[in-house]
């Protein structure tokens, strides 16, 4: 069991699944509530990746689950689900396992008729399959029912030749399943004797197995028998062993058993006190488990009750039909007079509206000229905006190309006349220096120029928006590898907690040129020594995508003038590296173009952290 939870630290999702189906079943042994939660667990692991096979078969482990606690509506409500998707996908072995679940039910509830129906369905599939693993809990099952229906010596063949099918496969768990039922069978026909000896046979693999609730079984049949015999001592030492295993593995039905056996052994003994103390228990339990049937009783009522109050309704709904015949005559009447009185009322109305009809269209005639006169000043004010906007435009590319562009540009030209004209008089560490300065002057050249023409392109509207199921970790391990050299420079750690099952819908391009630009300031103003990470957080309708760096930081007011074209907010970077702003403009519009939203935090001298949102789903 503890190798399995180990596996599950470094499975797949279909593989922890797999996993947490396999130590529900290992946990009927020792805890059903455990088992019960495993197979819970694996049920929310394959709805989220929709494998509709390990849903059906985590959906039977939660009601094999149940049917061990004694909670058996909601054990047949699993076992129905599973069957329903098992039908589905056409699995003639798996839908022979959900019709022996559904009869091994029905013999619990005692409706026996439906629960022979679906076992001998089970046999026949099975027998054609050969598969003798499955054909022993069909003879199990069968022979328990044939057992509640006092045919003693049917069930003691079906139950024999489970017994013999689990010797031939070797399984001794199903040896001692089989063991306990030819011991109640045995006990039920008075061969007591032969019940003991099943029982401790059965409770001797048990205890090998350390199966808890297997024994908790048996030691209750041991009681039980040993009641018959009148070994009253060793009746109530068997009684008190299951009492316990049966609270340790929550086992309703054995703890029901037990309270009701407890209170017969003190009744025998003359303690009529624990004798109550027992029965009430025993009462309690016997209709947490019966509650099923007050739920059938309620569900009559129900019934019942909306039939009355039909009957009401058509009775009223009669009454109400005389009531309007009498009103429509009174009615009629009535319509007569209001006619009579409309009419004249018409005939003022008329004179009323041509003598006004003038009135009102001049008064329309006004109102259009004054919202022509409110068109024509809202579109000049329009112009006027986009005037200024241009304006700003032409004010923001004539500083990058004055400025940020002259000054990569100088360091290129520079450094590389120096190599190719005097290269014979510098060291090849020098060389090398000079060229890494190349290559950056070459990089921050690059992401301009690529940034001003994304903003070109989204200035005049030809970027086209096109999202797509995208993988965000390759994304981002692609980017960290262009800052790599930059932050290494620096001795910057770039740190990436973005989980590898992360898929956002998205632009690809768009969204590589947001976290280009986000990823390149955190470099850019992170001092030696210090880190950039991105992480994410997802929620039901959208992921928050954050960097975040150990840099210098911003003020409130440098924050207020973020993502804004009409301002100047650049700063050079803790090694003097230039920019120009246009990054930040354009990560909003790319933001907005997937309905996300980008906002920034940050303190002087602590650090960044800048976020966006892109929803789940494409719009």
């Amino acid at each position: 069991m503890d190798s399995l939870e180990k596996l599950l630290d470094d499975a797949g999702t279909e593989e922890k699944i797999e996993i947490f189906c396999e130590l529900s079943e290992t946990y009927w042994q020792r805890s059903y509530d455990t088992s019960l939660l495993m197979s819970i667990h694996a049920y929310t692991l394959a709805l989220n990746i929709d494998n509709k096979e390990l849903i059906a078969k985590s959906l039977n482990m939660t009601g094999n689950a149940y049917y061990l606690m004694g909670d058996f509506t909601k054990s047949m409500d699993h076992y129905l689900q599973a069957l329903a998707i098992r039908e589905e996908l056409g699995d003639s072995n798996s839908i022979a396992s959900s019709y022996n679940n559904i009869g091994a039910v029905y013999v619990q509830m005692k409706d026996h008729q439906k629960a022979l129906y679906y076992l001998k369905k089970a046999k026949i599939i099975f027998e054609a399959l050969q598969d003798e693993v499955h054909l022993f809990s069909i003879m199990n099952n069968i022979g328990a029912l044939y057992k509640e229906n006092a045919k003693y010596d049917t069930a003691y063949q079906y139950l024999t030749e489970a017994y013999e099918i689990a010797q031939r496969t070797q399984d001794e768990d199903n040896a001692s399943i089989a063991l306990t039922n030819l011991g109640e069978t045995s006990l039920s026909m008075g061969l007591l004797e032969q019940s003991l000896d099943y029982q401790n046979r059965a409770l001797e693999i048990s205890r090998k197995l350390g199966n808890k609730a297997m024994m908790a079984t048996i030691y209750t049949n041991l009681g039980k028998t040993y009641l018959e015999t009148r070994n009253y001592q060793q009746a109530f030492n068997a009684f008190h062993e299951s009492l316990g295993l049966s609270e340790e593995v929550n086992s309703l039905p054995d703890l029901r058993e037990n309270y009701h056996y407890l209170s017969e052994y003190y009744d025998i003994q003359g303690d009529y006190e624990q004798a109550l103390h027992y029965y009430r228990l025993y009462a309690s339990t016997k209709d947490s488990i019966n509650s099923q049937e007050a739920m059938i009783r309620i569900k009559e009522m129900e019934s019942i009750s909306q039939a009355q109050t039909l009957q009401q309704e058509i009775a009223l709904l009669r009454k109400d039909n005389e009531i309007s015949n009498l009103k429509a005559t009174r009615l009629k009447n009535t319509i007569f007079f209001l006619a009579a009185v409309s009419l004249m009322i018409i005939l003022v109305f008329v004179v009323y509206y041509q003598k006004n009809r003038l009135k009102r269209e001049t008064t329309r005639l006004l109102e259009e000229k004054n919202k022509q006169l409110e068109k024509a000043n809202l579109k000049l004010q329009n112009s006027e905006k986009h005037l200024k906007e241009l304006n700003s435009t032409k004010d923001k590319f004539f500083s990058i190309i004055g400025h940020d562009l002259r000054n990569p540009l100088n360091a290129l030209l520079g450094f590389s006349e120096l190599i190719s004209g005097n290269s014979r008089d510098y060291t090849s560490e020098e060389i090398q220096r000079y060229s890494k300065i190349i290559n950056e002057a070459a990089k921050n050249i690059h992401l301009l120029i690529e940034n001003l023409l994304e903003w070109s392109r989204s200035q005049s509207g030809n970027i086209d928006y096109n999202p797509e199921q995208t993988e965000l970790m390759p994304m981002v391990r692609e980017i960290f590898k262009v800052f790599e050299i930059h932050a290494d420079k620096k001795g910057v750690t770039l740190v990436s907690e973005i989980p590898q099952d992360i898929v956002v819908t998205a632009d690809r391009n768009l969204l590589s040129t947001i976290l280009r630009n986000l990823i390149n300031n955190a470099v850019k103003f992170t001092p030696n020594g210090g880190q950039v990470r991105i992480f994410c957080e997802q929620n039901d309708s959208e992921i928050t995508i954050s960097i975040e760096d150990t840099g210098i930081g911003m003020s409130e007011k440098q924050l207020d003038n973020l993502f804004r074209l009409d301002s100047n907010v650049t700063m050079p970077g803790t090694s003097e590296e230039k920019g120009t702003g246009l990054g930040l403009i354009l990560c909003k519009e790319f933001v907005d173009m997937h309905n996300g939203k980008i906002w920034a935090f940050s303190k002087p001298k602590e650090g960044s952290t800048f976020s966006f949102t892109l929803p789940l789903k494409a719009r």
